[in-house]
């Protein structure tokens, strides 16, 4: 470090410096700091230290000798370069001509040809990093340069030899592989301080046991920390026999990995001191990931990509696009993946398998683009995705409601006229981490941020103000937690499901979103809520789920209803109406789609009551949640109202769900414990709260009480209930050791008659 004090000048050709990597003849003879003259000679240029203080306009300047130089100038500039001509590596304004200059190096040994790591510093904030190469061997004096018309002042030369210091890049590695890199970590520049992993598979991820062991933290896609963090768990659940799921969750890690963070999509996080951007790449897994920098002392924007690409147009293997039997729902991600790298403009890509792309990185991922549509032109369900991809927009309803074009659920863009956007619902985008229902898991499902380049470029609207919900599942819901993180998005969800949004570990309800949703407003079925110059309304529903609410609103002097998933409609042949066909406006060749989940909490009455409001709303439109929007007129009415009689009588003709018999009404549920999932580090009593049914038609007397394995002990309660009612009571079950998702059980009386265990929650104790 250097301190470079007063001097009268104050231009680019004055200032301090220091310079390295010259041998001793070469530093004792350097001349002029600007143009390498000997003293009195300005007719001839010769060797110098630095390049800091060259008069841009003149046409020749003496050779630099020294391998790496630091100058602090007159216009308030620092600078740093290299040896030979005009190999200046980086700058920074820093606001002043005088301070203290300082580099830290990481050297290995001073042979020509070894890198060195540098990083900069002006009165010790970091101004930025690199690298160089000794260009002789053992040539190592150092020399302090200065120009000026009076005199330059410079003081407190200091050298110190510190372990560790080097560039980021030489401190963070992306991806583990085998893990035979960390034999040969006393080899490297400096010590590794992170590890950074794209994906789960082995043969990028096994060397993290090693890594985690020697000491390093180990980052991980926040979608896939329970596979690293937990393998035995993961082979467990994972199914071995009669396949037909052929996602690569197999080729997991086999050890458990010390996770020390998680790397949550599109975050921006300091690694080793360099700041990175978390960028979604689904493709080989739905949830691999990125990592976007730029390279220190440079303008360089570069992106560990993973195996998103391997080289020009090409990737390293594409078995692990079939995510299902006879699929390539991967190769569509893959797709997506390649536009936004091309959207961010690298100029360079590092995959972790092939070829780093230096240049030209446009037109390599065009390729790769086009190659995978080849890929996919024989299979129609991913030709469709690709082609909804390359022009994602939001399609004009009325001039102040929209929907989107490639969203697993369809969601519905409200615009006011001060320009802000409220959204009714928001999931997954189908081009992007979705896989078939029938082979759901957390970490194969992932929520990424969509429409809102549409929302700009239509509207210039940069964020979604409002999410509002109309129910609880995944592909309504799971995108909103995103929403709330980056952009600051409010929720307001009705309080027949909030607390499901809120709390997903608490049940066990279908289609459970597991990340908890901040709920900033509850809304009551009978409130009327104001948004911007649009009044919302509500009402219960039962039939696809009962944690649901129908939404009304006015806009464009038009009525609207959003239904949910509650009514969809298909020809009688069983065909829906194509979405390319615009709005369905004819209803004489309809036919209701039964669409109702008895495990979601179908009522008896849910369609009477959905039906009731509908008829009394009289919506000119309605939407839903995966059909283009309905024009309605009275044949449209009659359909719903002839469906509601439909849906009670084809269940009563089926189940005994007369007035007088005992029954759990048409979904035949008991009873719910509340929460479902309970771990607790040590045994100690829990705390439940138990809700039952009463299947009688008369008022009873409800006996409930908690049960679990041999040696548990649990609390029991007797309360009344009206006829049909839901009571609940809260009781406490009491572990008698450690275990892993026991089962507890409600068992219900009723008058005397007992029903049996009729909910379960699971308890763990003892787990990490």
């Amino acid at each position: 470090s250097l301190d470079v004090g007063a001097y009268t000048q104050a231009s680019t050709g004055q200032g301090g410096a220091f310079a390295i990597g010259m041998s001793s003849a070469d530093a004792l003879t350097a001349g002029d700091a600007f143009g390498g003259h000997a003293a009195g000679d300005v007719g001839t240029f010769g060797p110098k230290m630095q390049d800091a203080f060259e008069n841009a306009g003149a046409a020749s300047e003496g050779t630099v000798i020294s391998d790496f130089w630091v100058a602090l100038t007159g216009s308030n500039t620092l600078i740093w370069g290299g040896f030979g001509d005009e190999n200046v590596l980086g700058s920074a304004n820093v606001g002043a001509k005088t301070g203290t200059i300082s580099a830290e190096f990481a050297v290995t040994d001073f042979n020509a040809g070894s890198t060195v790591s540098y990083q900069v510093y002006y009165n010790g904030a970091s101004q930025g990093a690199g690298s160089f190469q000794w260009s002789r061997t053992n040539e190592n004096y150092i020399g302090l340069d200065a120009r000026d018309s009076m005199g330059v002042t410079l003081d407190n030369f200091r050298i110190e030899s510190v372990a560790g210091l080097t560039s980021p890049l030489l401190k963070l590695v992306v991806d583990a592989g085998t893990g035979a890199w960390l034999d040969h970590l006393a080899e490297l520049p400096a010590p590794v301080k992170a590890l950074a992993c794209t994906h789960f598979f082995r043969d990028h991820a096994a060397g993290a046991v090693r890594a985690a062991a020697a000491g390093i933290p180990v980052y991980v896609p926040a979608g896939e920390r329970a596979i690293f963090a937990d393998p035995q768990q993961h082979f467990r659940q994972r199914d071995t026999y009669i396949i037909y799921d052929n996602y690569w969750d197999l080729f997991a890690p086999i050890e458990l990995v010390a996770v020390a963070g998680v790397l949550n999509d599109y975050e921006q996080l300091r690694l080793c001191g360099l700041e990175v951007e978390v960028v979604p790449l689904p493709g080989v897994t739905v949830t691999q990931c990125g990592l976007a920098f730029t390279v220190p002392g440079s303008q360089t924007r570069a992106i560990c990509c993973g195996e998103a690409i391997h080289s020009p147009g090409r990737v390293a293997r594409v078995a692990p696009y079939q995510y299902n039997y006879n699929d390539l729902g991967g190769a569509v991600a893959a797709y997506s993946s390649a536009a936004d790298l091309r959207q961010r403009k690298p100029d360079a890509l590092l995959p972790s398998l092939g070829t780093p792309m230096l240049a030209e990185c446009d037109a390599a991922l065009a390729a790769l683009q086009e190659n995978l549509e080849l890929l996919c032109a024989g299979r129609p369900e991913e030709a469709m995705r690709i082609a909804a991809a390359k022009e994602p927009r939001l399609v004009k309803v009325t001039d102040h409601v929209w929907c989107t074009t490639h969203t697993e659920s369809i969601n519905w863009f409200v615009i006011s006229d001060a320009g802000k956007a409220l959204v009714i619902d928001y999931g997954y985008d189908t081009r992007r981490g979705v896989l078939a229902a029938l082979y759901s898991k957390p970490y194969r499902r992932r929520a990424l941020l969509h429409s809102l380049d549409a929302l700009h470029q239509q509207f210039g609207i940069d964020r979604v103000d409002v999410a509002l919900i109309s129910h609880f599942h995944d592909d309504h819901v799971c995108g909103v937690p995103l929403l709330q993180r980056l952009h600051g998005t409010e929720c307001w969800a009705s309080e027949a499901f909030a607390d499901l949004l809120a709390e997903p570990d608490a049940h066990c309800f279908p289609c459970d979103w597991p990340q908890p949703i901040r709920i900033d407003r509850r809304i009551g079925l009978d409130e009327i809520v104001q948004w911007e110059e649009f009044t919302f309304r509500f009402a219960p529903m039962s039939g696809h789920t009962r944690f649901a609410s129908l939404i009304g609103f006015e806009a464009d002097g038009k009525r609207f209803a959003h239904t949910g998933d509650q009514y969809f409609f298909m020809h009688p042949d069983g065909s829906w109406p194509d979405a390319a066909d615009g709005p369905i406006a004819r209803w004489d060749d309809k036919v209701v789609f039964q669409n109702h989940v008895y495990r979601n909490g179908a009522l008896l009455d849910g369609y009477q009551q959905s039906g009731d409001w509908l008829l009394a709303w009289r919506p000119d439109i309605v939407i839903s949640g995966h059909q283009q929007p309905m024009l309605t007129d009275a044949r449209f009415f009659d359909l719903v109202g002839r469906w509601s009689d439909e849906y009670q009588e084809l269940h009563r003709r089926i189940m005994p769900l007369a007035d007088d018999d005992s029954h759990f009404n048409l979904d035949s549920w008991g009873g719910w414990i509340w929460p479902y999932r309970v771990s607790l580090p040590r045994p100690a009593p829990v705390a439940v709260t138990v809700t039952v049914r009463n299947p009688l038609p008369r008022a009873a007397a409800l006996a409930v009480r908690l049960v679990g394995p041999a040696g548990w002990q649990g609390t029991a309660a007797t309360i009344s209930a009206a006829a049909r009612a839901e009571v609940s009571v809260e009781l406490e079950i009491t572990p008698a050791g450690a275990c892993t998702l026991q089962p507890i059980a409600a068992e219900l009386t009723v008058d005397g008659q007992p029903f049996g265990q009729v909910a379960e929650a699971l308890v763990s104790v003892g787990q990490a």
